[in-house]
């Protein structure tokens, strides 16, 4: 066992509330630790799964989008999906204040460990929550920048989650989104479900997949403005083969509830 106490916070696989029957239809990254983003703690480097793509996601933001780096200045962020603290981490560099969410929970306390080694956990916070945990109150008009890379594919209600993410920005507050899906001119969404991984094996736990909804950039164009979103660019980036969004809240307006899995949201 690594002596570093670090390195010691990688060797936690656990299955966090699942029963025995559940453990099977769970992802593999919420099972077994994968380190999410390079870091380099100056002592040691550690490699994660994406790489430097949490540096890369950034810089294509600003180029595709009306965005800077002085936009993030004194500004509080709403990082979500923070998975091992790779963006959480980049975005306290740039912004005032970063409150982080993930699902699952040792990532989130990964995340809180590590604000607390470099001496920023003033500045950033990490809790263990679903993005559907944070339609109340003391969310609503808290945020200036919602950062929401490589999330929406992975939820069975993007409408919902833009419109919560939408609650939480203060008026003139933007959002950024990013997400694997399809390009298409059409509106459409290939619904792929849990069932369906692309990679890695059960025995090692290392599978990727577990997408609900791939998006055209125009069926993300949709959903954001069914959400309140408005100055809304979505667009295909071949460099990378996702999809790329933007939008800002200009006022809090209402949203048509019908069919909605939570009716009385905000």
């Amino acid at each position: 066992m690594p002596n570093h106490p670090i390195l010691q916070k990688l060797f936690t696989d656990t299955v966090e509330d699942e029963s025995e029957d559940e453990i099977d239809q769970q992802r593999d990254l919420s099972i077994k630790f994968h380190w999410g983003h390079n870091h380099d703690f100056g002592d040691f480097k550690l490699k994660g799964r994406m790489g430097d793509r949490h540096i890369d996601l950034l810089a294509n933001f600003i180029t595709l989008f009306p965005v800077s780096l002085e936009d993030f200045r004194d500004k509080r962020v709403f990082d979500i999906g923070c998975w091992t603290g790779g963006t959480t981490l980049l975005l306290a560099a740039l912004a005032n204040k970063v409150y982080a969410i993930e699902e699952v929970k040792k990532y989130a306390e990964i995340v809180s460990f590590l604000s607390r080694s470099f001496d920023i956990s003033d500045r950033v916070s990490a809790k263990p929550l679903s993005i559907y945990d944070c339609n109340s109150e003391e969310f609503y008009d808290q945020f200036d920048i919602v950062y929401f890379p490589g999330v929406l594919y992975h939820l069975s209600d993007p409408l919902l989650a833009l419109r919560i993410l939408f609650n939480s920005l203060k008026v003139g507050g933007f959002i950024l989104v990013e997400s694997a899906g399809i390009n298409r001119e059409e509106p459409f969404c290939r619904f792929d479900g849990s069932l369906i991984y692309h990679s890695g094996t059960k025995e090692r736990l290392n599978r990727g997949g577990w997408n609900w909804f791939m998006p055209s950039p125009s069926a993300l164009y949709r959903m954001m403005k069914e959400a309140g979103f408005d100055e809304i660019q979505a667009q295909w980036h071949d460099g990378t083969n996702r999809v790329y969004g933007f939008g800002r809240k200009l006022s809090q307006v209402g949203i048509c509830k019908a069919g909605l899995s939570v009716p009385n949201i905000r």
